[in-house]
């Protein structure tokens, strides 16, 4: 039978494995996590600094343009190739509408579309060094690692205590039970040896009482012969 420590060492592993997965089937196009109106973003380099540093994990709400205003200082997706993106955080200085997009200008002469905001920095909450343990688990080595191979065991370590639970849970609940046998057969064994004893114990007296009355009677009858005998004699000398 699992230990109560394994049955939480279980729980935690299947709640850690279960919101990796998630977190990677919620991957946007720019490779982040997006749940529930946030985005997850794990700060990989010095970019960022000395706002956020690298290994932390930024939970950003996500904000619309029309949220935003001139003097904010916000977070965009910044192009580094056509397959690789970083996150960007600037003041925003001005906002110029164009159709029905919106440019933003930023204090260091960039220009980003309204496409590429991701929120403002004061609805971000900070997880220090928790970016670098989940980057480690969502890497393709350290997903097959961690997650699945892991996983794997698990699942056929259940598998194997089930075969051997259905092919020998007979003998298995016999064995369970053959400790409590031992003690109830132990305790029966006790009760009759002193059941013995007590039963020993009172035929004693008895025996002796009835030595007693033996001794009584053959004395009696000693008595009585000797008394014949006397008489037998007398009629004799007559």
């Amino acid at each position: 039978m699992r230990s109560k420590l394994g049955n939480v060492f279980l729980f935690i592993y299947a709640i850690i494995a279960i919101t990796v997965t998630f977190l990677l089937l919620s991957y946007n196009q720019y490779m982040c996590s997006e749940v529930g109106g946030y985005t997850l973003y794990i700060v990989k380099d010095e970019s960022l600094e000395p706002d956020y540093v690298e290994g932390d994990l930024l939970l950003i709400k996500q904000s619309t343009d029309a949220g935003v205003e001139v003097d904010d200082k916000i977070l965009l997706y910044q192009n580094i190739s056509s397959s690789e993106f970083k996150i960007k955080n600037a003041t925003l200085v001005e906002k110029v509408p164009q159709g029905k997009r919106v440019t933003y200008f930023l204090e260091d002469g960039y220009q980003f579309d309204s496409s590429y905001l991701i929120g403002k920095t004061e609805n971000v909450k900070v997880f220090h060094h928790l970016g670098t343990v989940l980057s480690i688990l969502e890497s393709r080595w350290g997903y097959l690692f961690c997650i699945v191979i892991v996983t794997l065991f698990l699942f056929l370590q259940e598998l194997y205590e089930l075969f051997i639970e259905i092919k020998y849970g007979d003998n298995l609940d016999d064995d369970d039970n053959e400790p409590n046998q031992k003690e109830n057969v132990k305790n029966v064994r006790t009760k009759t040896s002193t059941s013995k004893n007590t039963e020993t114990r009172t035929a004693t007296p008895r025996k002796s009482s009835a030595s007693k009355t033996s001794t009584t009677k053959a004395t009696t009858s000693k008595s009585t012969t000797s008394k014949s005998t006397t008489s037998t004699k007398r009629v004799k000398g007559n």
